[in-house]
């Protein structure tokens, strides 16, 4: 594994939050890898803009058993990589764009964010970026 080199608007997010350390970042975005090569990781669309330029979309995944479990969302890790939120006690992030699939894509991009700051390498990037489900 790389060093892992976070951004500087990311160490700000981070500082800026007192009760989310870079430790906590690093755990959730392991847990989103984790989720997404298991098959649990959920993207939905939950809204659509009249326009149909923006999307708000709930990223969860189901955690536990299957007789007792809980489903995770990932708030706090989308807000470090610099998501904008559907609203201010919204877990969905809003996506602007269309013409393509949203859900795709914001994956994609999560990824690669994920290999640049050194969490995974070229070829799991190659791999976890062509996953939606």
């Amino acid at each position: 594994m790389q060093k892992i080199n976070l951004t500087n608007e990311m160490i700000k997010r981070i500082e800026s939050n007192e009760y989310y350390s870079k430790e906590d970042f690093i755990k959730d975005c392991q847990t989103y890898i984790k989720a997404l090569k298991s098959g649990r990781l959920q993207y939905r669309v939950t809204s659509v803009s009249k326009s149909g330029m923006s999307r708000d979309i709930l990223i969860s995944s189901f955690e536990g058993s299957i007789t007792k479990g809980y489903y995770r969302n990932y708030t706090l890790m989308l807000e470090i990589l610099g998501f904008n939120f559907a609203s201010k006690f919204a877990s969905e992030i809003r996506v602007k764009g269309c013409g393509m699939n949203m859900l795709f894509a914001t994956n994609y991009n999560i990824i690669h964010t994920f290999k640049n700051i050194g969490l995974i390498d070229k070829k799991q990037c190659e791999t976890l970026a062509q996953i939606i489900n």
